[in-house]
């Protein structure tokens, strides 16, 4: 069982998630944003996908469509999506902490650098004991129950300096959760770096609703909530690499960015 100094954290970041409804613009769902009951029933009426290994999971990652604002090739549309469904996966009923280790290391793993590479397999070990870890601390066995694409596109773009946040892009279009939790790797330190010397990179930003699993909730209805992400393509190691993500304060995604 949780200590209490975890379970009330838990539960005062599991009542934001619940009740802070932000700007959720027209754009996704078409309702004034200074609604809480409007936006409460916008994501309570969502048609849920349960997020578990197989066909029907794969089906509506592959179903989610695809603003081109710049072209990619079958490569980089192939790896949005499978980015998207291992960490659904990895996190979710079909998960285990392998999983969720290969999809922390994912950047690592697919480096060119043997000297970046190395130490993977300590690593590796390293990271599945933090993220079971994590799971005991929050007494519970995975995190994502289901998860709805209502409204949901990969919006690509291409980008040079100035960098322009997708936090900035959100609260601009009435999209910016209430209570919100920003997080911004070390990659986007990197990012910023190599726009500001002239190089043009391909983005990636996505939004989707989350639903927590029933059995491990602390109310009476399963919190929900829009979890936003921008990616970035890196050429040299073939890999969709996480820029920014910002949801609601007590969203559990926040342990991706722990390690």
């Amino acid at each position: 069982m949780k200590t209490l100094a975890v379970r009330t954290l838990y539960l005062t970041f599991a009542v934001a998630w619940l009740y802070c409804p932000g700007k959720v613009v027209a754009e996704y769902g078409d309702f004034s944003p200074d609604s809480l009951q409007v936006f409460y029933d916008y994501i309570h009426g969502q048609e849920m996908v349960k997020v578990e290994a197989g066909g029907p999971l794969r089906q509506a990652v592959e179903a989610v469509p695809i603003d081109l604002g710049t072209a990619i090739d079958l490569e980089q549309e192939a790896g949005l999506r499978d980015w998207l469904y291992d960490f659904l996966v990895a996190f979710s009923i079909s998960g285990n902490d392998s999983l969720a280790a290969t999809f922390y290391l994912r950047e690592r793993i697919k480096h060119p650098d043997p000297k970046i590479k190395s130490g993977i397999p300590e690593l590796f070990e390293k990271v599945k004991a933090a993220h079971q870890q994590t799971l005991a601390d929050l007494d519970c066995d995975y995190f994502f129950a289901n998860i709805s694409f209502f409204d949901s596109e990969f919006r690509v773009f291409a980008m040079q300096e100035p960098y322009d946040s997708y936090q900035s892009y959100a609260q601009t279009h009435g999209m910016l959760p209430k209570g919100y939790t920003a997080i911004t790797p070390p990659t986007h330190e990197e990012i910023e770096t190599r726009l500001a010397g002239g190089e043009q990179m391909v983005f990636a930003d996505i939004m989707f609703i989350v639903e927590e699993p029933e059995e491990f909730t602390a109310f009476e209805t399963p919190g929900r909530t829009p979890s936003f992400f921008r990616l970035v393509w890196d050429p040299e190691r073939a890999v969709w690499r996480i820029v920014e993500a910002f949801f609601s304060v007590g969203v559990p995604q926040i342990f991706l960015f722990g390690m």
